[in-house]
């Protein structure tokens, strides 16, 4: 992506320059589909926890990353989909 993205005009340049940061837990992959639509307290709030717990570990191994550089590679990311 970032190669498509050329700086030579004032969008593109913006692309190429774009850090991206992707805060991932193993939770989010192993819930159904039908998980979109459960609406019960409990698991709101077990997914607020883990979205918790996921961005305090994102920020403790990339905090130093964040206006600096990716932590993500969006190629890598665009090829999973």
């Amino acid at each position: 992506m970032r190669e498509m993205a050329t700086p030579a005009t004032p969008e593109g340049a913006r692309w190429a320059g774009m850090r991206t940061h992707r805060i991932m837990t193993d939770l989010m992959t192993d819930l159904g589909h039908s998980s979109k639509l459960n609406a019960e307290w409990a698991f709101l709030t077990m997914l607020r926890d883990e979205g918790r717990r996921a961005a305090t570990e994102f920020l403790d191994d990339h905090g130093d990353d964040i206006g600096e550089r990716s932590s993500a590679d969006i190629d890598v990311l665009l090829q999973e989909c």
